[in-house]
Formats: structure tokens, sequence, C-alpha cells
């Protein structure tokens, strides 16, 4: 046995210590099969954490590499020993990945569904460890021939062929796990929360990746918005054509991830009827606004988790439609009206790439900004010429309105409506609001750039003389007449916000319907505030600071981006 200290020098004999040049072939198809496999991985993977990837990618070209080396008759100890530590290693992640989640990375504590895919990766890795096992330690006891190790390598190959073309590879990597969120989503943002299933099963999750790498807007929303998307499946990739979901999966509820434990509480059930309810008109919107400030963080947090329910199971759950077509989104009914735009929860928002348009977008908002901050009180709106339409209204504040340049154009620096948190003149500004006439059924197209502010419509208000709105849209018409008022058309005026006023940035997005932080008690310290909705009660609940990946952790390395 003097010669087994060198195996690398039998193996390159023709004679010797038994069949070591066919092993070394079978070997080397069983570590191609595996690291192919790998590779072909890598998009999948790399989508939702660039750790993943870039191990997926380490560990493929390593098994390929060392097949090379044998083919080549670079067979030895070293490399025996190698493959058999490093593909033990790997089968051992796999396995408790699969029984138990792994303890770090992306998917902390999440048990991994078994595919055919890494059933078959993890077979051939076995095998690499008894035909690399066997050959370090019992060499002279091989005894297969060259024709039979050659077939056998390509049948490995073909095995290995067979999984990465299959169903399940192209679904492989998919999660419908919630998010660790950071937001958005490297970029992206949820994101997701985080790892997207979508409604069509499979293969949107490298082109998630892709735009991920692209993406530029990420600083237009608040970290909130990413975080809530996320964990709600709000699709922040394709403005709702893209069926997100993010139900809990088995692991998460027996890890404790629902702060009630599955017990449910008379707050939630309180909020889910108001999710319920807040598409029937103005007030119940408005309601739905109030319940949730009034909600512990436990029941909040529940909340979020139910809306993410609802949107996996594809339930719009009062308002919550995230699964609408791009058609559908364009146009609008004439009692869109109801919830405030019809969307309870953060927007569902388009991915934007072009680093040109982002910064457009960037500079616009800026002159929003300096805009609404041009009339930091109401005194100075009516000073201006703005009067006031509405009182405050939860959610969505006191409109004050310059009724000289209502029209049908868009302009940024030119507002018809601004939005103040109280009633008084002493009311300080939180936001903006554009309002367009246009007949028909569709929503202007202009605004904004990019595909994210979209327009809604307040039809059948019931208005009186010299006081603005003092009904909503579902009072009749003689209900609105007997409180002294009329009751408008409203179908040719479309309505859009832009929440821009540092400290009121909406964590439901920059151009959401309703703003969670106008609760009631901003409206009661409405002349005592530091203004920047200061005042809010529920403002320690989010972060407002410019947005950042949506799976914190995955691919959060944009820690900037336009618009921040």
């Amino acid at each position: 046995m003097a010669d087994v200290a060198d195996v690398s020098e039998i193996a390159t004999t023709p004679t010797g210590a038994g069949q070591q040049p066919s092993m070394g072939f079978l070997l080397a198809g069983l570590l191609a099969g595996a690291g192919i496999i790998h590779l072909v991985m890598i998009p999948s993977h790399i989508g939702e954490s660039w750790a993943e990837g870039i191990a997926f990618a380490v560990v493929g070209w390593a098994q390929i590499a060392a097949g090379v080396a044998l083919l080549l008759g670079r067979g030895s100890r070293r490399l025996y020993t190698a493959v058999i530590l490093g593909s033990a290693g790997v089968v051992g992640l796999w396995v408790v990945s699969r029984t138990v989640g792994l303890p770090f990375g992306a998917h902390a504590g999440v048990v991994e569904s078994v595919g055919l895919v890494d059933q078959i990766c993890a077979a051939l890795e076995l095998g690499a460890v008894l035909v690399a096992g066997a050959m370090l330690f019992v060499p002279s006891r091989l005894r297969i021939g060259m024709l039979g190790a050659s077939v056998a390598a390509i049948a490995v190959l073909g095995l290995a062929t067979a999984a990465i073309v299959s169903p399940d590879a192209s679904s492989h990597g998919a999660h419908a796990d919630g998010p660790a969120n950071g937001t958005a989503t490297g970029t992206a943002a949820g994101a997701t929360t985080g790892h997207a299933d979508h409604s069509a099963g499979s293969g949107h999750v490298a082109q998630m990746a892709a735009v991920d790498l692209a993406r530029c807007d990420l600083g237009f929303n608040p970290q909130s918005y990413w975080d809530d998307a996320a964990k709600m499946g709000v699709d922040t990739y394709g403005g709702g054509t893209m069926q997100v979901t993010s139900a809990p999966t088995l692991n998460e509820l027996v890890a404790g991830g629902d702060p009630l434990e599955g017990r449910g509480s008379e707050g939630l059930d309180k909020l889910t009827a108001a999710t319920s309810q807040s598409s029937g008109g103005e007030g119940a919107a408005a309601g739905l606004i109030v319940s949730l400030s009034d909600a512990t963080d436990a029941d909040y947090t529940a909340w979020t988790r139910w809306m993410g329910s609802m949107a996996a199971s594809g339930t719009a759950g009062g308002g919550h439609d995230h699964g609408a077509t791009a058609a559908a989104s364009s146009a609008a009914a004439p009692s869109d009206n109801g919830g405030h735009g019809g969307h309870a929860g953060p927007q569902p928002w388009t991915a934007m790439v072009d680093q040109k348009q982002c910064d457009t977008l960037d500079a616009e908002l800026s002159l929003a900004r300096s805009t609404a901050l041009k009339y930091p009180t109401a005194a100075d709106a009516m000073a201006a010429g703005w009067e006031r339409v509405t009182f405050y209204v939860p959610g969505i504040a006191a409109h004050y309105m310059k009724y000289g340049i209502v029209d049908g154009k868009f302009q940024i620096d030119q507002p018809e409506m601004i939005l103040y948190d109280g009633n008084s003149p002493e009311a300080r500004v939180v936001g903006l609001s554009y309002y367009m006439i246009q007949p028909g059924q569709v929503e202007p197209s202009q605004g904004f750039t990019g595909a994210n502010d979209h327009s809604h419509r307040h039809v059948g208000l019931c208005n009186k003389e010299g006081v603005g709105v003092i009904g909503d849209s579902t009072l009749t018409a003689e209900e609105c007449t007997a409180i002294g008022g009329i009751k408008s058309d409203g179908s040719k005026g479309w309505m859009s916000h832009a929440w821009v006023v540092p400290g009121c940035e909406s964590p439901w997005g920059v151009f959401s319907a309703a703003n969670p932080l106008l609760d009631s008690e901003l409206a009661q310290a409405s002349t005592t505030n530091a203004g920047a909705c200061s005042a809010s009660g529920v403002r320690d609940r989010y972060e407002l600071r410019s947005g950042r990946p949506p799976v914190a952790g995955q691919n959060g390395v944009n820690e900037s981006a336009a618009g921040e």
C-alpha cells in the first residue's frame, strides 16, 4: 500500500490500484451535474438574496472545477477529501433548510419546501461523497470499467438536465413567507416581502431581480411604505398587475410571527370590519383611518398580516385590490370615490428603472414641496386665493381650493387644492391635491413623471354654498337637502394627492389617496402643534425616512436612492 499515499500518481496510470481513471469519470459526472444545477438556479435565488446567489455561484463553479480536474487526471487525496467535506456540508445545509430552517440568511427560520431539482442535486452530491470516499479509502476494491463509468457519468448529466428543465426549476426559489423587510424591496424593493410568488406561479422572481438591479425609485416613498407593502402583498413592481402573495408560512406561524398568536382580538376584528366597509363612502374611509390610529401596535401588525392574507387569496378585503389590471386601473366608475380612491393601505407602485425619469420626478417633487411650504398655514393659503371647501377629514385633511385655476391642465406649482391639519386659519400644511376637469370614465394622463400618481373622483358629495362639503357621497338627494345642501355631480373632477410636506410623508405612498398619519389627534392639536404632522398619534408607528430595499438584509446594498 506504499503507493496509496500518492493517489494522484495511481490515477494517471493504466494499472495499479483498481479502476481509478474510470471512477474519476464517474465522480466528475456527479460533480458536474450538481454544479450545473447550482449555476442554473442562481437567477431564482439572487432575486431574493445576493448572498444566496453568490453562494450558489461559488458552490457550482467549485464543483465543476473539481470535475474538470478529475477529467484531466489531477485526482489526489486532497481533492477527494475536499469533495467529501464540501459535498457533505452542502447536503447538510440543504437538510437543515428543509427540516427546521437555516438560522441565518434571508430566509432565517423558514422551512423551505422540498422540490425535484434540489432532491436530484442532493442525490448527486451524496453520490459524490460515496465515490470520493471509496477512491480515498478503498481504491483497490473499485471494480468498475471505463465504459460503465462513462455511461454512468452521462446518465448523471442527463438526470441533471431533466431536473433543470422540469417545471419545478422554473418556480424554484419563489416563497410565500413574509418579509424581514426593510423595504422596498435591493432595490426591490418587497422586496417584498419579500419573497414574491405571483398569480402566474412562476417566472417572476428573475424578472423582479432584474428590476431590482435597475430601479432608481426607492427613495420616493418612506421606509414604512416598503415595509407595509411587503407585509400586505402589495405589488411594488407592476403597479398592481402582479398578484403578490405574502401569506405567512407554517414556520412563521409556529415561530410566533402573529403577535396575537392566532387568537385574534376584539381590536383586530374592529380593524377588519372597518376595512371591509372602507369602500362605502368618504365617511367609512375616514373611519378606517381613525380605527387604525386607535389600534394597538399588536392589532395593527395583525391587521397587516390579515391584509396580506387577503391579497394572497385574491380577496379584495375592502378596497384593497392589488390584482387590478393596467386597463382596470386606468378607467374608473362614477362611484370610485369610495374609500378615498378605492384603496386601503399602501398603493401599488410601478417600478421606475430609467435614471433620467427618476431625476425628473425628484425635481418635480422638490418643486411640489417648495410650493406647499410657501403656504405653511391655512391663513397663508386664504390670503393667496384658496378657500376652504371641506372640514378636516381623517386621512385626507381639510381641503382649500382656488377655483380660479381649476381647468383641465396639470401644473405642479399651481395645485388647485392645499391640504391642512385642521379647520382654523392657523392649521398647518400637510400636502397638496391636484384637481383636473375631464369628462368621461378615464382618468387624466397628465401628472408627475412615472405611472404612480393616480386620480380619483368624489361623485355626488353634498355641498352647501359658502360652506363647502357638508356630507359624503352616500347621502341621497333628499338627505342632502334635509341638511341644507345640494348633491353635486363631480363626475368630471379628477383629484390626486402629493404628500410632499416633510414630516407628513404618507406611509401608504407619496401619491396615496389617503394618509394614515392624518388621524383625529392631529386635528385636535392643529393650532398648538409644531407642524409637520408632529401631533399625529401614530407617527411613532411608522419610519418616515426615505425608503430602502423592501427586503432588508437580502438585496440591502442600496442605502440611498434617487429621490432621497
